[in-house]
C-alpha cells in the first residue's frame, strides 16, 4: 500500500471536487421554480374544483330538460309555478337569501367569494372595494370540474321584494340568528320554514356559545371558520355546498 501510495498524484480533494468553475446552475434554479409555481397553480386549481358539485342539483337530466332551459332561456313553453304550499321547488332559478344587515359574516357583498372560491373576506372589506351601488341580487355558480357544467343560484338580501312565485324557488338562507329575520315571511312558524328551506348560520369558532343559543332551537346548520386561518375557508364552503346540494335533490324529489 505505501508503494501504491508512493505513485499516487491526488488531482483533487473533497472541497475541489465541489467546486464548479465555469458552471451556471442559474438556469435550474429557474426550472425549478418554474416546476413549483406550476404544481402549485395545478394544486390550486384541484382545491377550488373541490367546491364543485358531483352531480347537478336542477339537473337538467333529472327533469328532461336542456340546461339553458332550466335557467329559463329556452324556447320550450312556460310551465305553471308550484303552489306555495306544496314541497317541490318552483322553475327557475333558485335562491339563497342572506341577511341585509353588517353584524352577519356572510352577506350579498361577500357571498360570492365564499361560496365560489372558498375565501371569507369580511363585509365592511368588500363593501369599500365595491364600486357603485350595493346589488339587489348577485349569482353565484357552482362549476363543475369534468363537464364544466354550472348551476346557478341568486343570491338576495330583500325578502319583502319576492314575488309569491318566487318564494317557491327559494332552497337555502343564511340566518342571522334574529327572530325579526322571517318577520313578514310566508310561513306560519320557524318548523315550516326550515322544513322548507335549508338555514346555514356563520360563527367564527371561538365565538361564544350564547351566539348560537337561539339558533341551535332551530333546524339549521351551524358552520364555523376560523377568525384567521383563512386556508380553512374553503372546507367551510364545501360544507355548505355539500348540504345544499343534499337538502336540493331531496326537495326536489320529494
Amino acid at each position: 500500500m505505501a508503494l501504491i501510495r508512493g505513485v499516487e498524484r491526488p488531482l483533487k480533494d473533497r472541497e475541489a471536487i465541489l467546486e464548479c468553475k465555469n458552471r451556471d446552475f442559474y438556469s435550474v434554479l429557474v426550472t425549478s421554480t418554474r416546476r413549483e409555481e406550476e404544481r402549485q397553480r395545478i394544486e390550486s386549481q384541484q382545491r377550488k374544483d373541490g367546491l364543485v358539485a358531483k352531480s347537478r342539483l336542477m339537473g337538467a337530466e333529472d327533469r328532461g330538460m336542456g340546461f339553458g332551459e332550466e335557467l329559463g332561456f329556452g324556447d320550450s313553453a312556460i310551465k305553471p309555478k308550484l303552489n306555495l304550499k306544496g314541497s317541490k321547488i318552483g322553475e327557475g332559478v333558485p335562491i339563497i337569501l342572506v341577511p341585509s344587515a353588517f353584524q352577519t359574516l356572510i352577506t350579498i357583498y361577500n357571498v360570492k367569494e365564499f361560496l365560489e372560491d372558498g375565501v371569507f373576506i369580511p363585509t365592511d372589506v368588500k363593501a369599500k372595494q365595491m364600486k357603485g351601488p350595493k346589488p339587489d341580487c348577485v349569482t353565484v355558480q357552482k362549476k363543475f370540474s369534468r363537464d364544466r357544467v354550472v348551476t346557478a343560484y341568486e343570491v338576495r338580501d330583500k325578502p319583502s321584494a319576492l314575488k309569491s312565485e318566487d318564494w317557491d324557488r327559494v332552497v337555502a338562507v343564511f340566518v342571522l340568528g334574529k327572530e325579526w329575520q322571517f318577520k313578514d315571511w310566508p310561513f306560519k312558524d320557524h318548523v315550516e320554514i326550515f322544513n322548507r328551506i335549508i338555514g346555514f348560520f356563520m360563527r367564527f369558532e371561538d365565538d361564544s356559545v350564547e351566539s348560537a343559543k337561539i339558533v341551535k332551537q332551530w333546524n339549521v346548520k351551524i358552520i364555523s371558520i376560523s377568525k384567521n386561518k383563512r386556508h380553512q375557508d374553503r372546507a367551510a364552503a364545501l360544507e355548505v355546498w355539500e348540504k345544499l346540494e343534499d337538502f336540493v335533490r331531496s326537495r326536489s324529489h320529494s
